[in-house]
């Protein structure tokens, strides 16, 4: 269908085209004239192509990844705000070596240190402390939270942000292997052991996104940067 109409809109652009220069040949009498000028375009039209094509295209393309951009900041915001940190804070608590505290974030003003604090959470030596009370308060949490996940897993503009889907799809999967233990005081060292290979993979990816959240704010809303930084040392005293 779309192929018809391109084909009809060519035809009445052509013949449009063609009537205005046999109107001006009527007019005018000049048919020496009418193809000079009419060369004279045709000569014009690839430059016209470079500009429209390269140019004009690119910066509608930036255009279009920057709004494309700021629809999924507010989606991460959303999921922050609603359940992220809830998750982190969860995940922070099952970590013998308290990591999540160790990162400082005051500063955040280059993509070189956004780097350095990437790098710092790969580096990290994580202990994860898998017993059944900490267990039992991340499945709470994670329940809580689960259609929410959903949600945000069904979100179309998240299809192009692969780091932030991977981080969902590994938290959910931690909530479906949590919920399907029936007792998680009775959970045996098998599944113990699964359990934190999954805790193991997640929570990197989402202290790593929760890194970038925070350099949102920091560039964006900065009195909301300066309330988040505040709440974390609270959280951790």
């Amino acid at each position: 269908m779309r192929l018809v109409n391109n084909i009809l809109l060519v035809l009445i652009l052509s013949l449009s085209s063609a009537c205005i220069y046999f109107i001006q040949f009527l007019l005018f009498h000049n048919p020496t004239d009418t193809f000079f000028y009419l060369f004279q375009d045709l000569a014009f039209v690839p430059m016209q192509a470079i500009v429209v094509t390269l140019v004009l295209n690119k910066l509608l393309n930036v255009i279009e990844k920057r709004h494309q951009l700021k629809k999924i900041n507010v989606i991460i915001s959303a999921f922050f705000a609603e359940t992220g940190m809830s998750i982190l804070y969860a995940l922070s608590e099952l970590d013998g070596n308290d990591n999540f505290r160790k990162l400082n974030l005051t500063d955040l003003s280059s993509k070189s240190k956004i780097k350095a604090v990437k790098n710092q959470i790969k580096e990290f030596e994580y202990e994860i402390k898998a017993t059944p009370e900490k267990l039992e308060h991340l499945r709470s949490v994670l329940s809580q939270k689960k259609s929410f996940l959903i949600n945000m897993l069904e979100n179309s503009n998240l299809y192009e942000h692969d780091s932030f889907t991977d981080m969902l799809w590994s938290v959910f999967h931690i909530a479906d292997e949590l919920q399907s233990i029936d007792n998680v005081s009775d959970v045996t060292k098998e599944d113990c052991e699964h359990l934190k290979t999954d805790i193991l993979r997640a929570y990197p990816i989402v202290l790593s996104e929760w890194v970038d959240y925070m350099k949102y704010l920091h560039d964006d809303y900065p009195y909301l940067f300066s309330l988040a930084i505040r709440k974390n040392q609270l959280s951790s005293d």
